[in-house]
C-alpha cells in the first residue's frame, strides 16, 4: 500500500460507509490538502501520522475517483423563507456545491418556488423562472445578465423515473428530511 500513489491516483477521500466525501487539493511535503466535496475550507492531514496509515491500512478511509450517485426526496427552501416555513421539494444527492445542496426539482415544485419567491417580494428576473413548456424553463443569470434555459433531465429514485430541473444555480439551497 502506497499512500502517495492512492492520493495521486483518486479524487476523493471517504469514510468507510462512503457517507463522507472529501476532494483532495493538493499533497505537499507529506500534508495532504482536503475540502468537502464541492468546495470550501481546506484542511490538512499528516500522511505520515501513524492514525492515518492505520485508518487507511484498515479501510475505515478510502479513496475513490467518484461518489454515489444515491437520489433522496427532501424539503428544500433558502434561507428568507424559513420565517415562514416555505420549502418546496426536490430531489438531491451527497454532492454539494461549497457545502449547500445542488438540487432537481419537477415542474410543479418550479411553480410553487415561483409563488413563494412573489410571497416573499422576490420578483426580479434574477428570482423567477419563466416556464417555457414541460421540458424547458429559463431564468436570468444574476451573474451575467443572460438567459439561462435549462432543459428537464430524467433520473433515477428509488426504482422510479424522475423528470426535474438543475435548479442548484449556484444558489445556497438548504434542504430537510421530507416527513413520511
Amino acid at each position: 500500500m502506497n499512500i502517495k500513489e492512492l492520493i495521486k491516483n483518486n479524487k476523493y477521500i471517504c469514510s468507510f460507509d462512503n457517507k463522507n466525501y472529501m476532494e483532495i487539493t493538493e499533497l505537499k511535503n507529506n500534508k495532504l490538502f482536503i475540502c468537502r466535496e464541492g468546495g470550501g475550507f481546506v484542511k490538512s492531514i499528516d500522511i505520515d501520522n501513524q492514525s492515518f496509515i492505520e485508518d487507511v491500512k484498515n479501510e475505515k478511509i478510502k479513496f475513490t475517483n467518484s461518489m454515489p450517485m444515491i437520489w433522496k426526496k427532501v424539503k428544500l427552501f433558502h434561507d428568507h423563507w424559513i420565517e415562514n416555513k416555505y420549502y418546496i421539494e426536490g430531489y438531491v444527492t451527497n454532492h454539494k456545491w461549497n457545502g449547500w445542496s445542488i438540487p432537481m426539482v419537477e415542474l410543479d415544485q418550479i411553480k410553487k418556488f415561483n409563488e413563494i419567491q412573489k410571497k416573499t417580494n422576490s420578483i426580479t428576473d434574477h428570482e423567477l423562472f419563466k416556464i417555457i413548456d414541460d421540458k424547458n424553463i429559463s431564468i436570468k443569470d444574476f451573474n451575467e445578465d443572460d438567459i439561462i434555459t435549462i432543459e428537464r433531465s430524467e433520473f433515477n429514485c428509488n426504482g422510479k423515473t424522475i423528470k426535474a430541473f438543475d435548479v442548484s444555480l449556484g444558489w445556497t439551497w438548504s434542504e430537510e428530511k421530507l416527513d413520511s
